[in-house]
């Protein structure tokens, strides 16, 4: 089974000494690519993010040799943290991306512009809240129409909002069938994210360990905090890094 690719980290950084201990998290737990989010989308308003005086951190991430993803909203944003980042770290591995919420499609391509040229620079596209195949893959089109190469897109399933979520135990509903096509279709990477589909730390498990066994599946990405009871966003739904070192050689 080819080796898969995991992303790994809290929801969202909440200050320096959570961003220091997933650095190092990550580098003991060999992890390459840590989520680091600076801006966090809320459904209602509470904590979103500690916003470009988290900047220094994401160097500090990319100067630890690790990779850095992260969740932007506007072309503005991702301009900011190429800028910054690439200025100290000029070949870091960056990942951006376009959250469930961020559907708007002008935005998406601008995006895409702003990251083109940027060999070590790459997008994920999450899926949008609703059950739409169509839709997701538009996203990916926009992104690539803005002048970024097949191998800079990556496509993310984090499960689709349900009608009546006393149907389900979990989060939000998976389409496996659905993310196997899009991954036919547009010969895009496939990550899936467990975290967001589960909502639950024993459901992120089970599904993680699913997910691992998927041969189409190139790799998953896991929130992660050292102290999840606390964490100030997704506090149910958090792994703490014991609990992702029980399942790497499973899933990655």
């Amino acid at each position: 089974m080819k080796e898969k690719l995991l992303i790994a980290g809290p929801c969202s950084l909440e200050g320096p000494e959570l961003a220091h201990t997933t650095i190092t998290k990550a580098q003991e737990q060999q992890i390459p690519i840590v989520r680091m989010n600076l801006w966090k989308p809320r459904t209602k308003p509470g904590f979103e993010g500690i916003g470009e005086a988290g900047i220094p951190l994401l160097i500090d991430a990319a100067q630890a040799g690790l990779g850095v993803g992260l969740e932007i909203m506007t072309p503005e944003q991702a301009q900011l943290i190429l800028d910054e980042v690439l200025g100290v770290v000029p070949h870091a591995h960056i990942l951006l991306w376009i959250g469930s919420r961020n559907q708007n499609h002008i935005l998406q391509r601008d995006i895409g512009r702003v990251a083109a040229g940027n060999d070590t620079v790459q997008v994920m596209v999450k899926n949008q809240p609703w059950r739409d195949q169509n839709h997701w893959e538009g996203a990916a089109e926009h992104v690539i129409s803005g002048g970024l190469s097949s191998e800079q897109v990556v496509m993310c399933h984090r499960g689709f909002t349900p009608w009546d979520k006393s149907d389900s135990p979990m989060r939000n509903i998976p389409d496996l069938e659905m993310a196997e096509r899009v991954r036919e279709r547009t010969g895009l990477q496939m990550i899936l994210d467990p975290s967001h589909i589960g909502g639950a730390v024993h459901l992120v498990k089970e599904l993680a360990l699913e997910f691992g066994q998927l041969d189409w599946v190139d790799g998953q990405i896991i929130e992660v905090h050292p102290d999840p009871k606390n964490a100030l966003t997704d506090a149910q739904q958090q792994l703490t890094w014991d609990e992702l070192k029980e399942l790497q050689g499973t899933i990655s």
